[in-house]
């Protein structure tokens, strides 16, 4: 399979976008290191059984771990490190899929409003992408990689960051929320610059609304959800699947020339 032997990380994997992301690289052999916010540690076990319905349990590891936190993220990096060696995988994928968003009139948007947006849509990312950066230009450089007992090619480093439609035009109430994603869409091509030359690749992917569970109740009301769905050419909003599939493939061996590249999955809704 594609990724076999190869260790995907996950920060939000999770959440509804990062189980889909998830889902669909497991099904291509890759194993997860999926990294999960504190506040979701009473439902992890059930989100886990649900997404992966307990098939090759050893291939799925979750990690608790705040991405805003530099002490929280060095020590999730450590326990994939060692997963890593002890399972003789090599960490190749960094998937971003952890944020979150809140809808308020920019006048009355609080500095700490605009934290809760910026700090773990854009700072989160950063500090993520650079744990990852140090543990794969340490495998790159330190160990010969093995499938099946044959020694293979060392694999490409890809990080696929999710990004949104916000990134490239106004939304009424989601000032901080679009300056985050425009960061973080900013911050994407200096990691693409800086950290091209040894081996990985950064992108991002910058969807419509996705239709995730939390995606349906904020869009359950049929008046507002045909308003929005009408401003986008296609006529709807994107499936979780879709977006997987845009990510996986930012993560393949053949997408090497793609760096630094946002890649709209948005039904062309920004190019009115």
């Amino acid at each position: 399979m594609a990724y076999s032997g190869r260790l995907a990380v996950i920060a939000g994997g999770l959440g509804g976008l990062g189980t889909a992301i998830a889902q669909n690289l497991r099904r291509k052999g890759a194993h997860l290191a999926l990294l999960y916010a504190p506040f979701e540690a009473s439902r992890r076990e059930e989100a886990l059984s649900t997404a992966f319905q307990s098939k090759t349990p050893e291939k799925v590891t979750t990690i608790e771990c705040d991405i805003t936190s530099d002490t929280s993220v060095a020590e999730a990096f450590e326990a994939i490190e060692a997963l890593a060696e002890e399972r003789s995988i090599f960490p190749s994928i960094c998937i971003n899929a952890a944020g979150y968003v809140s809808v308020q009139p920019l006048a009355e948007t609080s500095a700490e409003e605009a934290r809760k947006n910026i700090v773990p849509n854009l700072l989160g990312p950063m500090i993520v992408s650079q744990a990852f950066y140090r543990l794969y230009t340490t495998h790159r450089s330190a160990r010969e990689f093995h499938i099946n007992d044959k020694t293979v090619s060392k694999p490409p480093g890809r990080i696929v960051s999710i990004s949104s439609q916000a990134a490239h035009v106004a939304l009424d109430g989601h000032g901080p929320y679009c300056a985050s994603k425009a960061g973080l869409n900013a911050l994407t091509r200096c990691m693409a610059l800086e950290w091209g030359p040894v081996g990985i690749t950064s992108n991002t992917v910058s969807p419509t609304v996705v239709l995730t569970e939390l995606g349906k109740k904020a869009w359950a009301d049929p008046e507002k959800r045909q308003a929005m769905e009408s401003m986008i050419p296609t006529g709807r909003f994107a499936l979780p699947a879709e977006i997987a599939a845009s990510v996986e493939y930012l993560c393949r061996d053949d997408s090497g020339m793609v760096n630094g590249a946002d890649l709209r999955v948005d039904g062309g809704f920004t190019i009115r």
